[in-house]
C-alpha cells in the first residue's frame, strides 16, 4: 500500500502547490508578513538551545527519572522536546525573514517558500545574508520530526523506541546549528 505524501513533502516536489498554499495561508492570515524582529530572533533561538539541552538531559537520564512502571521510558518526551527545539529555531528564522505564523505546518510552508535554495539578487543577499540556505534535507528533517512529535504526543503508548528519540535529537541538533549559523 502506497503511503500518502504529507503536505510538506508535496511542497518539496511541487512549487505550484507550495505557491498556492502559501498565498492561501497569507490570505487567511495564518502567515503574516511583519517587520523583522531581532529581539524575537534571539528569544526563539535561545529557546531552541534551551529545549535541545533539556532533550539531551532527558535522553541521558532515563534511569534517574521516577517511573510508575518498570518498562516506562520518556523517549516520547525527548522526541517532543527535540521537535519544539527545531520549531523555535524555525521561528527565529521566520522572525528574521519578517514572517509570523499561527501553526506548525504554515511555518514549514514559509521555510519551503523562502529558504529553499533560491537564486537571490545582490540586494537580497546583502540584506538577508545567508538566510536562504536551508537545504531540502533540512526541511525534511523538521517535517519528519513534526510527524514523530505528533505520534509521540497523541499515541497512547508510554514507551517509545530509543533510536527514534536519538534520531530526532540529532535532526534537531543539525537543524538548530544550521539556523544558528545562518542567523550569525
Amino acid at each position: 500500500m502506497k503511503q500518502r505524501l504529507r503536505k510538506w513533502q508535496i511542497w518539496l516536489l511541487n512549487k505550484r502547490v507550495l505557491e498556492k498554499d502559501f498565498k492561501n495561508y497569507l490570505k487567511d492570515k495564518i502567515i503574516r508578513k511583519i517587520t523583522p524582529n531581532s529581539r524575537l530572533v534571539k528569544v526563539h533561538l535561545d529557546k531552541a538551545f534551551h529545549n535541545l539541552d533539556f532533550a539531551n538531559f532527558t535522553l541521558k537520564n532515563q534511569d534517574k527519572i521516577n517511573k510508575r512502571l518498570e518498562e516506562e521510558t520518556y523517549f516520547d518526551w525527548v522526541i517532543i522536546i527535540s521537535y519544539y527545539a527545531m520549531y523555535h529555531s524555525a521561528m527565529a528564522l521566520l522572525y528574521k525573514l519578517g514572517y509570523k505564523t499561527n501553526n506548525h505546518l504554515a511555518t514549514i510552508c514559509v521555510l519551503c517558500k523562502e529558504c529553499l535554495g533560491k537564486t537571490l539578487e545582490r540586494h537580497d543577499i546583502e540584506k538577508l545574508s545567508r538566510i536562504f540556505e536551508l537545504s531540502e534535507e533540512e526541511i525534511k528533517e523538521i517535517g519528519r520530526a513534526k510527524e514523530r512529535r505528533e505520534r509521540a504526543s497523541y499515541s497512547g503508548s508510554i514507551s517509545f523506541e530509543k533510536h527514534l528519540a536519538e534520531m530526532t535529537i540529532e535532526d534537531a541538533r543539525r537543524f538548530i546549528n544550521k539556523v544558528a549559523d545562518i542567523l550569525e
